[in-house]
């Protein structure tokens, strides 16, 4: 057996993939393009690009006077779940039929989101893991992503600033990952009718060279990402002295 059997052919071999190399490795325009809209954060606030308002419990919309709680996906709020009202089918299943398998094999994390008074579920949100693939000369980086895997909001309810108010408080928890985790990115795939949607949050389209893993329930989706601010290493930690 010769060295060209064990590798593969030639163009395998000269393909390399860097997980995370997307700051190192920045060789086309597409990488080149989050590189640079990726902002910094101010060494004098480096919370400044945290709302101290949405990281609350409960989230708060005084425009209309309401108030929502969020909690884990549970089996105990199956009533409220099967109660849940969505046009789009493929949420409404994911939501009542899968979200508790996936929960239990790690594929997802799903929060709830209710109305406090009447505890009445209003939309809920899921999140996993992912990454963007960068493709380049001969060099593919792999950039470490959360994905918004599902985001719905009852039909009640929608069209009253509920589903900015939990996609806002969603993004927040993505910050607090990102002091934990390593990640560059936030993905999503958006239905066509809600691309201007997550556009107002300062997502955008893939860009040329950009590819994200797609399954058949994303066929009439667009796929946008967020480039998450750059945290120097000296403010990611506060360290105390006795």
């Amino acid at each position: 057996m010769n060295s060209e059997d064990i590798v593969g052919s030639r163009n395998t071999w000269e393909m390399t993939a860097i997980p995370g190399g997307i700051i190192e490795w920045v060789d086309n325009q597409a990488a080149a393009s989050i590189l640079e809209s990726l902002p910094i954060v101010s060494s004098v606030n480096p919370r400044s690009l945290r709302d101290p308002i949405l990281l609350t419990d409960p989230i708060k919309i005084d425009m209309l006077n309401l108030t929502l709680t969020y909690k884990p996906l549970s089996y105990e709020y199956q009533q409220q779940i099967m109660g849940f009202h969505s046009a789009y089918t493929p949420l409404l299943q994911f939501l009542q039929t899968d979200a508790f398998l996936y929960e239990e094999i790690g594929n997802t994390c799903t929060t709830l989101f209710f109305e406090s008074n009447a505890n009445e579920l209003v939309g809920f949100s899921s999140t996993k893991c992912s990454s963007l693939k960068v493709k380049g000369r001969k060099i593919i980086s792999l950039c470490p992503s959360v994905e918004v895997a599902a985001l719905c909001i009852d039909d009640h309810y929608r069209y009253l600033g509920i589903g900015q108010a939990i996609f806002n408080h969603t993004i927040q928890q993505i910050y607090k990952i990102q002091r934990m985790v390593g990640v560059q990115l936030i993905t999503l795939f958006a239905l066509p009718e809600a691309v201007a949607f997550y556009q107002k949050f300062g997502f955008r389209r893939l860009e040329k060279g950009m590819k994200v893993l797609y399954t058949s329930v994303h066929e009439c989706c667009i796929p946008m990402y967020f480039p998450l601010p750059h945290i120097p290493v000296r403010q990611r930690y506060t360290i105390t002295t006795m």
